[in-house]
């Protein structure tokens, strides 16, 4: 199969929920040579999708190593990061990517708890309430795509137990308790 075709059928199978099975499309149309932007970015999000998170930041490595100013590869390494618990690293990608696309509120979310885990309740805040794209359907985005994902973000939970928490602004009671109730 060519490398249109096995592109082609890898999103064909990614869309319809097989992950799995797109994968080795992607890698067949990436030892062709093909667009290792475009295929990074393919694969990647199909190994998130599966909570291969190592193999995601991989993917997205390779997207900013041939593409240093792709907004999406540092978006969607920062959540790999985050999901593997390396909390500065995720920072770092995330800040990039919101430099590039300030209307990202789940990468604001998603730096915000980076920043909870640290400890650093005031950064948090800020991003929290940075959020102006934020809305519930991203939280259950979010959870979905973490569904594989085992770390309980204990600070993140403890602070938004506090009752006078910043996250109040932001977030309706609802999704805080999603996110409170994560991963169950």
């Amino acid at each position: 199969m060519d490398g249109k075709n096995s592109l082609r059928e890898g999103k064909i199978l990614f869309a319809s929920g097989q992950p799995e099975q797109s994968i080795p499309y992607f890698t067949a149309v990436l030892e062709q040579g093909i667009d290792p932007v475009l295929i990074g970015l393919c694969r990647g999000t199909a190994n998130m999708a599966l909570g291969r998170y190592l193999d995601a930041k991989e993917d997205f490595t390779l997207v900013l190593n041939n593409d240093p100013k792709n907004e999406r590869g540092y978006f969607f390494r920062g959540i790999a990061r985050f999901a593997l618990g390396e909390y500065e690293p995720a920072i770092e990608d995330l800040t990039r990517s919101l430099t590039k696309n300030h209307n990202r509120g789940i990468a604001y979310l998603v730096r915000g708890l980076a920043y909870a885990e640290l400890g650093e309740e005031k950064d948090a805040a800020l991003d929290f309430n940075s959020a102006a794209a934020f809305s519930s359907a991203e939280v259950d985005s979010f959870l979905k795509l973490f569904k594989n994902h085992n770390s309980q973000l204990n600070k993140t939970i403890a602070m938004l137990k506090k009752h006078s928490a910043p996250w109040k602004a932001l977030l309706t009671r609802e999704d805080a308790d999603k996110i409170r109730n994560w991963p169950g």
